[in-house]
């Protein structure tokens, strides 16, 4: 039972192909918990390195494409609240100079160009294809993969006003609420960084921004799904994703970097609990677009795919 149950974690593809085989073999060999082990291994290097000739390669491009805006979208998110926890909040680090404001004015820089390559290379290679899937959509009145291309679009317009709202709502000024177990005469940066709406509001806002930028991700990916566009577009588009990816993480590390930094010489970002949240966040999504990234490089890279 085990050993059938891990089958579940190989690519589709490869269960297709290799899965009627292998559930035979287990019938005739008796299935038990070290056959399962086997298998749960073994899927791992199948995630990773996918044999070629049991994908279609425009298939592969589609989702890796899909993964790589879901990941794409967190370290979006992450970028931003890191923006607003330190590139926002300067009078915090007033206390920081020498080798030490060296270090972080440049990760700054360093953060700052890559966002902005990342940003553009989304733009050049996912907007052609957006186009082209939201034109055969209203073409053949596909009403709900058009809701999917519009995610995008609808939901981060929504959580912004929704969080405008919010911020006029429960803003105190004059006040600083912190979490627990900060002292009210040494506020960290998110007591400072919440604008006064309270660091619970201000998680709170964090949280459901991550979830719209998933929504909005997710949209275009099922529409990826449903739509099944191929072609020199999606080609672009996932070599595009190569580079806005390969931009992201280097902005991910010039972040980390800057973190550590600010916990190093800046008073007020001495909580470690900051970075202890952020960094494991950032290298699982930047592992997660790296290898979905890459997939679609090499799916690229074929003549078949072109």
């Amino acid at each position: 039972m085990l050993a059938r149950a891990a089958l579940g974690l190989y690519p589709a593809a490869w269960r297709a192909r290799y899965g009627d085989e292998v559930r035979a073999l287990l019938d005739d060999s008796g299935a038990g918990l070290r056959a399962a082990a086997s298998l749960v291994w073994r899927a791992v290097p199948a995630w990773i390195w996918p044999a070629r000739h049991l994908f279609d390669r425009p298939a592969r491009m589609r989702a890796s494409l899909a993964t790589v805006l879901v990941a794409w979208a967190v370290l979006a998110g992450l970028a931003a609240v890191f923006l607003q926890l330190t590139q926002a909040q300067p009078t915090l680090q007033d206390s920081v100079t020498g080798p030490g404001h060296l270090v972080i004015q440049w990760s700054y820089w360093v953060f700052d160009g890559a966002i902005t390559i990342s940003l553009l290379a989304v733009a050049v290679g996912g907007l052609p294809l957006w186009w082209l899937m939201m034109g055969r959509a209203r073409s053949e009145h596909r009403t709900r993969e058009m809701a999917y291309l519009l995610a995008p679009v609808v939901v981060p317009a929504v959580y912004l006003a929704a969080g405008v709202v919010t911020v006029s709502l429960v803003r105190r000024p004059g006040s600083v609420v912190g979490l627990p177990g900060l002292k009210p005469s040494a506020p960290s940066v998110v007591d400072v960084a919440n604008g006064m709406v309270g660091a619970w509001w201000f998680l709170a806002l964090i949280v459901l921004g991550f979830a719209a930028g998933g929504i909005s991700a997710a949209g275009p990916g099922l529409a990826l799904r449903r739509l099944r566009p191929a072609g020199p577009p999606v080609t672009r588009a996932a070599r595009a994703a190569g580079l806005a990816v390969a931009a992201m993480v280097l902005a991910g590390a010039a972040s980390i970097v800057a973190a550590v930094g600010l916990y190093q010489w800046a008073p007020a970002y001495h909580q470690g609990w900051e970075l202890g949240v952020y960094l494991p966040i950032v290298l699982l999504a930047a592992a997660v677009a790296i290898v979905s990234a890459g997939r679609g490089i090499r799916a690229a890279r074929s003549p078949a795919a072109a």
